[in-house]
């Protein structure tokens, strides 16, 4: 009785051994696995959880969670995505300290910071056996970021791009108008003397902000960055940038400070995103600097008024800049995810790049497609601002530009945006607030 005892409870083991086994990736390098169809027969809904800062008032989420339903209910039974909110600004430090504790969801965005650390760990699936077996994906994706998303062994880290969104600044017509001016200068030494015609005219020029991530001060920044031949060219080159003791940065800043110190709101002192898109919403501001993605706010009734997207216009910066490429880092896998998980979000990507979701995605939140024309009735369904948006970018663009984020350490963003209020009430100068980025990158860099 013993024996056979003993011999059950082994038999129970093998086999328990060999289920744990066959739910392990080994690295997902096979790429007979990309189809999700073995799991499907178990007839067991695999569920997908994990973070997204697309959630609440975030303007991404317009699109975003009706996209996960749609593709919820196009896989009802065989997968399933849930989405625990985050604030987009609490994102990147909670994915580095879920890495930190081996405990990754299994779609995550990581920033080029973490992603360097991940790729040289080997701790990143590598998506290229999936998307060469998946031309509906390979076909269209963008080959700039096909390359900056693939390592220095040829696996590919992270989901390569397949469109373009391309960030510029929108203004009030009425208001500008208001000022004489027709629409915003095409040189910065225009854009100045129009900020000053604004000024003279009873109207605050910008819809700036230093609370969170500082993001329309640093779209900014990140323009005049991009308009000087030095600057282009690091923002070109893409590699972090840990010295910010020159005139390029210093000059730069010191601009910013003007800009806070002279043509914005009062709110922006220490302002959040939502108070700033509020200034400009309220017909407060002239101008305001963000991407495609904040068009369709421009027409929702609770966040604007009854006709307030008649009066908005679009264009790119001055000196024919334009921000946002498509390098960069997107959706990546953990090495290690089950491989049922991997299968469904291989899925999934399949599904945000099929003609009918890439359009609709296009036409909600601009930009284009270069490998995807698209079809006559989508461009019907174009708000007119994305469409003068991407006229204003095919007639004028010189340069498309990564952001000052893309090519700082986490670190320095942080900081750049918790020393913005010193520097609009001038409590720190220009040559003090780029040489605290510098000592911040400077600890990056040990």
């Amino acid at each position: 009785m013993k024996k056979i005892s003993f011999l059950l409870v082994a038999l129970l083991l093998v086999l328990s051994l060999a289920a744990c086994g066959s739910n392990t990736n080994n690295g997902g390098e096979s790429a007979n696995s990309n189809s999700g169809t073995d799991k499907a027969d178990t007839g067991k809904e695999v569920v997908i959880k994990f973070p997204s800062y697309k959630t609440g008032n975030n303007v991404g989420a317009i699109f975003y969670l009706p996209q996960i339903e749609r593709f919820n209910q196009k896989y009802a039974g065989k997968y399933k995505i849930e989405i625990e909110e985050i604030v987009q600004d609490e994102y990147s430090k909670k994915i580095k300290l879920l890495y930190q504790q081996k405990k990754l969801p299994p779609l995550i965005e990581v920033d080029k910071e973490l992603a360097d650390i991940m790729i040289n760990n080997g701790d990143l699936l590598d998506l290229k056996p999936y998307i060469d077996n998946n031309p509906e994906i390979n076909s269209i994706l963008i080959e700039d970021s096909v390359k900056y998303n693939t390592d220095k062994n040829g696996k590919i880290v992270s989901l390569p791009l397949a469109f373009e969104r391309p960030i510029g600044l929108y203004y009030n017509k009425e208001l500008l108008q208001k000022a004489g001016i027709t629409e915003p200068s095409a040189t910065w030494d225009g854009f100045f003397s129009d900020l000053d015609k604004l000024k003279a005219a009873g109207v605050t020029p910008l819809a700036l902000m230093t609370g969170e991530n500082g993001w329309t001060t640093m779209l900014l920044a990140s323009a005049m960055i991009a308009s000087v031949p030095e600057g282009q060219d690091l923002l070109a080159k893409g590699d972090i940038v840990t010295n910010f003791n020159s005139p390029l940065w210093i000059n730069t800043f010191a601009k910013v400070q003007k800009l806070l110190t002279d043509y914005t709101t009062k709110s922006a002192l220490g302002a959040t995103y939502s108070i700033a898109a509020n200034e400009f919403f309220s017909d407060n501001t002239a101008m305001i600097a963000n991407g495609p993605w904040m068009v369709g706010d421009f027409s929702n009734p609770d966040k604007a008024s009854d006709g307030f997207a008649g009066k908005v216009g679009a264009t790119i910066y001055p000196n024919g800049v334009a921000l946002g490429s498509a390098d960069g880092y997107w959706y990546s896998i953990p090495k290690d995810t089950p491989q049922e998980t991997v299968d469904g979000l291989i899925e999934y990507f399949k599904f945000i790049y099929s003609p009918e979701e890439l359009n609709a995605f296009l036409v909600a939140e601009g930009g284009f497609a270069p490998k995807l024309p698209m079809p006559d009735d989508a461009k019907a369904k174009l708000d007119p601002i994305l469409r003068q948006l991407n006229d204003e970018v095919g007639s004028k663009m010189k340069t498309l530009n990564r952001l000052i984020y893309d090519i700082v350490p986490q670190s320095v963003s942080d900081l750049f945006a918790k020393n913005l209020p010193l520097l609009a009430t001038n409590d720190m100068t220009p040559e003090q607030f780029c040489k605290a980025m510098t000592d911040a990158a400077e600890k990056f860099k040990k």
